[in-house]
């Protein structure tokens, strides 16, 4: 009921009101009357939504026109009324032999006609019995809700959030009729359509068990189950529901298969190579479906791919191109290789060459084909390969420039440095496009096959140097240039002259450089150390010859008896291994000439104890020129003199070894004395020996003592 007190009239007689409203929150201002009289200050707006908000305001109209809208009127909300709609109900199915299970879905918003407080479930059961078992929509119309509801129990839902209710207590082996409503705090909503259904027989509760998948072929899996326990059928199982679907497409290719046998294995055929689906199964009896078991996923065999999805060629040149392709649209398994058969159309020379190429792996899609001839037309066949070849994809193309590409680079030319090579060429005909750019091909001279070396050089360019590093040691190479457009590539340019890729090494860096240097530093060194030895030996001779007289005789032995000639012995130990000359002759380092020695050339010849000593040396003028076989430790060492006198000096050490020193069969007419110079300081010093003969007396050599001396014994002097 809106009320209002009019306005001015504009000095002209107002004709009737207009109100308009407007629907909460989002509504549009509609008008919804436009005939109320002048003289109304009141009006019922009918055709109103029960429980919905409004706004309203109002226009007053007279002979002139319109005024304006009044203030809109602060939001009103209509009474509450029972709902229009009642809920549908989905399925009522058998959850245990004594009860159901009802499922709904909700009225809509609108037609609540307030706030929704509940549910109602009416049921009766019905006076027949029925052997079907399934749920049964019946075609009676709402208008028997009075009876029904009269002769019926109900239970009351109370939480409008539910969509399913259990109704328990049921008796077995009886058809039930069920409806539902709707209320508020107004009222009921109209009853639902019934629905009949079978109590007495239970949906299994559980689903199949030890479910397996195998796979068959490229297009087939077979699955097998085991059905429920007996404890979880609910009653005879009639059959068994198995959807399967592509894993990753569920929604697009889901796909039911229905067994109304009690069988437990099934062939799913007509399925997609090498793809994976998953498999669930439910167990039906009378009452309705099972559970659904848990998603079990195999995936088909390999089979022969299809073909690939594109053939293309690209950078095309008399003798060269790359070939390029699309791996298959349907693979039907791993990709492991591509084959690639390429021949002309036509024998070239009466030849018709079929070169085939296997290439390994799904990664390589192209191939670069180096050995065609200029002008022919060749046919490219490519296919993949899983567990088997797929089908071919063909096509073909001439091998050589395409019109309108550039013309062939002029004076092409080549120089050579140490380390690198540049060639270098003039731009010759651009084509019916702009030159783009250059290659550089390359070939070994003793190969015959070009091959790409250099690519997307600038149009500008003329020169390109190539580093020796970058090719083969020893080897020669031919060079050419092809101009680009966007055509393709042009008429190559002619070969270079063929240059050694050989790198020029400083001779300093050679190894026989290195190995002369080498054998010269060695030798210079010998040089050296061999100059230094002999500097060395010769400064240790020229001290021992300068004439040192070294008198180191401490003691004195003289044997005086008549004749004997008197002998003095160097008390000292000398070394017996050294002499004076060496055995095989050799000079000995110069000694001293004892001043006033005078020598006799009387052979002395003694006998003494049976003991012929035949040996004799001759003395002369120059004591380093005597030579005589050297006497050695053993010879005197085995040969000891027996004689008792001889024995009474060899019982001394220092006499006996002074005796060794002693050279055999010298004939002595004067006094003679030697001087021996330690060679080296590890060697024994050796001491002097004094011999003095004479048939008169004694003789005493210079600088040595003449008293208590006494006259030798003819004999033992020429023992001694």
């Amino acid at each position: 009921m809106l009320r209002w007190l009019p306005g001015g009239d504009g000095s002209s007689p107002v004709r009737y009101f207009t109100v308009q409203t407007k629907q909460l929150p989002n509504g549009e201002w509609q008008t919804h009357s436009s005939a109320i009289s002048h003289d109304s200050t009141s009006w019922e707006i009918k055709r109103l939504k029960p429980f919905t908000s409004y706004k309203l305001r109002m226009m007053a109209t007279n002979d002139v026109g319109d005024s304006e809208f009044s203030t809109e009127t602060d939001p009103v909300t209509t009474l509450q009324d029972v709902p229009d709609e009642p809920p549908v109900i989905l399925a009522v199915t058998p959850h245990t032999t004594s009860s159901v299970l009802v499922s709904w879905q909700k009225p809509k918003e609108e037609s609540l006609n307030g706030i929704l407080v509940g549910y109602r479930i009416y049921y009766r059961e019905l006076p027949y019995e029925s052997a079907q078992g399934d749920a049964k929509f019946t075609a009676s119309p709402s208008a028997l809700r009075t009876e029904l509801t009269a002769k019926s129990a109900f239970k009351s839902v109370s939480r409008p959030s539910l969509t399913e209710f259990e109704l328990t207590q049921l008796n077995k082996y009886k058809r039930y009729e069920i409806v539902m409503s709707a209320y508020n705090i107004i009222g009921e909503s109209p009853s639902s359509s019934p629905v009949e259904v079978f109590v007495g027989e239970a949906a299994p509760s559980m689903a199949p068990q030890n479910i397996q998948l195998n796979p068959l072929t490229a297009n087939q899996l077979e699955v097998s189950w085991e059905p429920p326990p007996v404890e979880t059928q609910n009653g005879n199982i009639q059959g068994y529901k198995v959807y399967y679907w592509e894993t990753d497409v569920q929604n697009e290719t889901e796909k039911l298969k229905i067994l109304f046998l009690p069988e437990t294995s099934v062939r799913l055929k007509n399925l997609t190579s090498y793809t994976s689906y998953s498999v669930k199964i439910t167990a039906f009896n009378a009452a309705g479906d099972g559970p659904f078991s848990e998603p079990r996923t195999c995936r088909t065999h390999q089979a022969a791919p299809s073909s690939p999805s594109y053939i293309s060629f690209s950078e095309v040149t008399t003798t060269t191109l790359n070939m390029s392709w699309g791996p298959p649209i349907w693979p039907n398994g791993i990709v492991d290789g591509y084959r690639v058969v390429y021949e002309p159309l036509e024998p070239i020379h009466g030849v018709s060459k079929v070169v085939t190429v296997d290439i390994k792996g799904n990664r390589q899609c192209w191939l670069k084909v180096r050995d065609l001839t200029k002008g022919v037309a060749y046919s490219f066949r490519v296919q993949a390969k899983t567990i088997a070849f797929g089908p071919e994809l063909e096509a073909n193309i001439t091998a050589g420039p395409s019109d309108g590409s550039p013309g062939s680079p002029l004076n092409p030319s080549i120089t050579k440095s140490t380390s690198s090579l540049t060639i270098r060429w003039s731009a010759g005909d651009a084509g019916a496009g702009p030159i783009t750019g250059y290659v550089i091909e390359t070939r070994p001279s003793d190969e015959g096959l070009w091959d790409t070396f250099v690519k997307h050089l600038s149009p500008t360019t003329t020169s390109y140097t190539i580093s020796l590093d970058r090719l083969r040691q020893g080897v020669s190479y031919e060079f050419r240039v092809i101009a680009v457009n966007v055509f393709g590539y042009g008429e190559p340019s002619a070969p270079s002259a063929a240059t050694s890729a050989q790198t020029e090494v400083p001779f300093y860096e050679e190894w026989w450089f290195l190995v002369v240097m080498a054998l010269c530093g060695l030798i210079l060194i010998l040089l050296i150390v061999f100059t230094l030895v002999l500097h060395g030996q010769s400064k240790r001779y020229r001290s021992c010859g300068l004439g040192k007289n070294i008198t180191t005789v401490e003691e004195s032995v003289t044997l005086d008896n008549g004749g004997f000639t008197s002998l003095e012995l160097n008390s000292r130990h000398l070394n017996v291994k050294s002499s004076f000359l060496k055995k095989n002759g050799t000079r000995s380092p110069p000694r001293p000439s004892p001043g006033g020695l005078h020598y006799s050339d009387e052979d002395i010849c003694n006998n003494y104890n049976g003991a012929v000593l035949t040996e004799s040396t001759t003395l002369t003028e120059k004591a380093t020129e005597v030579s005589e076989s050297e006497v050695t430790d053993s010879d005197y060492e085995d040969d000891h003199p027996k004689h008792s006198f001889v024995n009474h000096y060899m019982s001394d050490p220092t006499y006996y070894n002074s005796w060794k020193q002693q050279q055999r069969g010298l004939k002595h007419s004067s006094a003679y004395a030697y001087e021996e110079c330690a060679s080296a300081d590890n060697e024994a010093y050796y001491q002097t020996v004094v011999t003095t003969h004479s048939m008169g007396g004694t003789y005493t050599p210079s600088g040595q003592p003449t008293s208590g001396s006494r006259t030798p014994v003819t004999g033992f002097s020429s023992f001694v």
